[in-house]
């Protein structure tokens, strides 16, 4: 298995970025270096925010990767409010036990003057950048077993702001970002998981949502609740945030547990 070489946590004053905007350039930049001198690191994988981002499904008429990347631009203007020639995109088709042997995929579309931005900033903070993945994406490959095909609702807590994810098989097929009142507004956070199982359950593809997995800062605290889960048949469970890279039975990582779930976006991006 891996092990955990570095890590390291730096906290953003609030207006350095918003909403996955970044609107203090200087600010983002010097915090980068710090970090850059402290762990020192000349690479970065590097999650896209996915307030800025735009999710669809589509059928495509192969399994061939260049043709359903052509098929993907043709339908780009039907699905998303970007230019094709303005996105860039990423694709992940779905298992056929989810897709009824139909090729489906689901597209991520981000602006590509948004990743432009974003990779000028890390190469002003010395960082080369090695590739780019959506949010959800990285905690998934943390958090769901590869082997695993369900449907699974992912809830990442980041302060007052929440993702809510549905992954198919480990690719992701829904999303949503929300912003809590305060931290931990477990009313506001309830509606939406209600919100959300609703919408799944009556316009989603690929089956009913079988379990919550929790990760972020907040995880166990809201773990608590029983009745997060609006129906009993869906357990709630935080999840472990390094099932992917190694067995606790062999190796104690230097992380304790209820801090390594701040890290399940690095940790996904992190894997191989």
């Amino acid at each position: 298995g891996l092990t955990i070489h570095k890590f390291g946590v730096k906290k953003l004053e609030p207006g350095i970025i918003e909403s996955g905007y970044i609107k203090n350039e200087a600010a983002l930049v010097a915090v980068l270096k710090d970090l850059v001198k402290e762990l020192r690191v000349a690479t970065a994988k590097v999650s896209l925010p996915e307030e800025r981002m735009y999710l669809f499904k589509t059928e495509v008429p192969t399994k061939n990767l260049d043709e359903i990347r052509q098929n993907i631009e043709f339908k780009l203007e039907e699905d998303v409010p970007i230019p094709p020639t303005e996105a860039l995109f990423f694709f992940d088709l779905l298992p056929a036990e989810i897709s009824s042997s139909k090729n489906i995929v689901s597209v991520s579309v981000a602006p590509k003057d948004l990743v432009n931005f974003y990779l000028k900033v890390l190469e002003s903070a010395n960082l080369s950048v090695i590739g780019f993945q959506v949010q959800p994406k990285a905690i998934a490959r943390a958090v769901v077993s590869p082997d695993n095909k369900e449907t699974l609702m992912l809830i990442h807590t980041m302060g007052k702001k929440v993702g809510l994810h549905i992954v198919c098989g480990e690719v992701v097929c829904f999303t949503s970002t929300i912003t809590l009142i305060e931290e931990n507004d477990l009313i506001t956070l309830k509606r939406e998981i209600n919100r959300v199982i609703d919408y799944w359950n009556e316009y989603g593809q690929g089956g009913t949502i079988k379990k919550i997995i929790l990760s972020g800062k907040a995880s166990i605290e809201i773990s608590k609740d029983p009745t997060l889960s609006p129906d009993p048949s869906i357990p709630v469970e935080i999840g472990q945030i390094w099932r992917n890279a190694f067995s606790n039975n062999h190796y104690i990582p230097p992380i304790p547990f209820e801090n390594s779930l701040e890290y399940a976006i690095a940790a996904g991006l992190a894997l191989p």
